[in-house]
């Protein structure tokens, strides 16, 4: 995951394994639960 937009760059990324439970801040303020993306894996 991508975060931190800069003139066209972002600042920082973040990895996750499939499973995890992921938090997107806001202004989407969603948690995704990634357990269905193994069968994509």
């Amino acid at each position: 995951m991508y975060a931190e937009p800069e003139r066209g760059r972002y600042k920082s990324r973040r990895t996750h394994d499939c499973g995890d439970t992921v938090r997107l801040p806001e202004p989407v303020g969603i948690t995704l639960h990634t357990e269905k993306l193994r069968d994509y894996a």
